[in-house]
């Protein structure tokens, strides 16, 4: 596609362009309520384009999937970051609730926004002292950092056409990562009825071949069942009323694409009530009872494929919301999953405005989102260590999703207060400190970090959160060109 030279329109211009883009799609932009960073673009992003590659896909044999490689054990300890005192911006509330964690009960320090929240007895933390708000003065020496590449990767959107998902292979392969992951969205791949193999699957069958040829490792998340599979509030995503019904399908997902297969993720935070509406229970051990069914699926097809735990959002408990993410994970053990030895368990280890080497609760006044242990990357990776050691369960922990947002450069303001706190060059040291600290220890695997380039010009004039953790952002001169966050070239740079 040529490129356009344009003046970069205003603000106004750009919200006007979204609104005729959704009214077209016929698709209204609602405000959502997000409890933590999750894979759903707005409406009005682009549409599948249905090419003739698409149609002309050579149906490969089924042969068994790959052993993945093992995983280094534990490397030596890291320092710790410098910090200093540095001061917030302090924003007006947005009317919407975009944020971590959701409940009335919620009591931000007073110069803070409000966001609701309750994480209920077992989680309340010890408050320590007030600390100001931290920041890295020295940048981290970034020719000295080693990264094993093979347990890395990073998130990527399913919905190209075939020129765009080349462009994002390139993109990808400058950041010499062994992995690649994609939703498998069940209701976007058959949306009309069972068996469905028609322009949306094969189109995704294609995505995933090309990014097996080129070197990656492929992760997929299996969510998202369809309305023709649910009967409960198909306004929100969930679980298929028969569970016969993702047998066929990760059957069937395996029969076309089971070779480029390295990894499967079973859901996605299903300790939200937004991800799981539905006939199921909603606690740990209504998702066992489909983690098992698809668990069966992956088996029956390969021995080798490893298997996810669908990562949970740090969360607290909300009536008909979301039920803390601790007591969920407990819910599984207590439902039978430390009889499955050769799984690994997911997390989403987000940290908001917080370093990745702080645990909480460091409740810093007038700032919030520090003070839950929720909050925590590294809180988030030891108590869920706790869980799993507790339980008598020998599993590695994949992230398949982490990131630190930030709202820096965008014409919009930022969904929530807190992605003020990180500046571009946070999110570029925070997530590098992450990876050092994730691959110094022997209980995590793989990490995935979230995203690469979700922020598109209607995300962020739609004020999404998920183009805050974006690698790469728009250009807003109307062509094709992204821009690079500093941890993009940190991470493409790096020795």
């Amino acid at each position: 596609m040529p490129r356009r030279s344009i003046l970069r329109p205003s603000l106004a211009a750009f919200v006007l362009c979204a609104l005729a883009l959704a009214s077209c799609a016929g698709q209204a932009s609602e405000p959502t309520i997000a409890v933590a960073p999750e894979v759903k673009l707005v409406a009005a992003l682009t549409q599948v384009i249905a090419t003739p590659a698409v149609q002309e896909l050579v149906e490969l044999p089924d042969v068994a999937g790959r052993q993945l490689p093992t995983l280094d054990a534990d490397a030596p300890d890291l320092p710790t970051l410098t910090a200093e005192v540095v001061s917030s911006p302090q924003r007006a509330a947005t009317g919407r609730r975009i944020g971590a964690i959701i409940d009335a009960d919620y009591q931000m320090p007073p110069t803070s926004t409000a966001r609701p929240t309750d994480f209920g007895a077992e989680t309340q933390p010890d408050l320590q002292s007030p600390q100001p708000r931290i920041d890295i003065t020295t940048p981290l020496p970034l020719d000295d950092i080693r990264l094993d590449g093979s347990r890395m990767g990073i998130q990527v959107h399913y919905n190209f056409d075939v020129a765009g998902w080349d462009r994002t292979l390139q993109q990808i392969a400058a950041l010499r990562m062994g992995w690649i992951k994609l939703q498998a969205s069940w209701e976007w791949m058959q949306p009309d009825f069972a068996g469905q193999f028609e322009a949306n699957f094969r189109l995704f069958q294609l995505h995933v071949q090309e990014a097996d040829k080129r070197g990656n490792k492929v992760m997929l998340s299996i969510a998202k069942a369809p309305d023709w599979a649910r009967n409960v509030n198909r306004n929100e995503d969930g679980p298929p009323d028969d569970l016969n019904q993702l047998a066929a399908f990760v059957g069937l997902l395996l029969e076309k694409l089971g070779p480029y297969i390295d990894a499967i993720e079973i859901w996605n935070e299903p300790n939200l009530k937004r991800e799981w509406t539905g006939q199921a229970a909603f606690d740990g051990a209504g998702y066992m009872e489909l983690f098992r069914v698809g668990y069966d699926a992956i088996r029956t097809y390969s021995p080798n494929i490893t298997v996810i735990t669908a990562g949970l959002a740090p969360t607290g408990n909300s009536q008909n919301i979301s039920v803390n993410d601790r007591s969920f994970l407990r819910q599984m053990y207590q439902a039978g999953l430390a009889d499955y030895p050769d799984v690994v368990i997911g997390i989403h280890p987000y940290s908001w405005g917080n370093p990745p080497d702080f645990v909480c609760c460091n409740n810093v006044d007038g700032q919030g989102w520090d003070d839950q242990p929720q909050f925590f990357f590294s809180q988030n990776i030891r108590d869920y260590s706790e869980i799993i050691r507790a339980n008598g369960h020998d599993a590695e922990m994949w992230a398949t999703e982490f990131g630190w947002a930030t709202w820096e450069g965008y014409p919009t303001d930022a969904p929530d207060p807190w992605m003020y706190y990180n500046s571009a060059l946070n999110q570029r040291d925070y997530t590098l400190r992450a990876f050092q600290i994730a691959q110094s220890r022997s209980d995590i695997g793989v990490m995935i970090l979230w995203n690469l380039s979700f922020a598109e010009e209607l995300t962020i004039i739609d004020r999404s959160e998920l183009a805050g953790y974006s690698l790469l952002y728009p250009s807003f001169n109307g062509d094709n060109h992204k821009r690079e966050r500093p941890l993009y070239r940190a991470l493409a740079n790096r020795p």
